[in-house]
């Protein structure tokens, strides 16, 4: 299988009090990038695993299982259209189903 896609995993972390400081903090956006392979669940399978046949949902497969926190993705680079990860396989974690959100 060939990872010749990339997808851009995005975690915001929240804003918080800084004691130190005495003012509030802005959360940060911390983007980590990884090679993938991209491609698009068939319409039976989207059925079994969602109950809906009109999403359009994405499969991104990792080299590596990645554990981290996600809150959206991008794929090569195409900062027009987030994915919001539907959901992560349980087994695999490196299986990332995505479904595409227009910004």
């Amino acid at each position: 299988m060939r990872f010749d896609d990339r997808i851009t995993l995005v975690n915001q972390t929240d804003s918080y009090y800084d004691p130190i400081k005495g003012e509030y903090v802005d959360g940060k956006i911390i983007e980590t990038t990884k090679p993938c392979n991209v491609s698009t669940l068939g319409i039976e399978r989207t059925n079994e695993l969602f109950g809906e046949i009109d999403k359009k949902v994405v499969v991104a497969r990792l080299q590596r299982p990645y554990v981290g926190k996600v809150d959206y993705a991008y794929i090569n680079d195409d900062k027009k259209t987030k994915y919001k990860p539907q959901r992560q396989s349980d087994y695999r974690k490196g299986v990332f189903y995505l479904e595409g959100v227009s910004q």
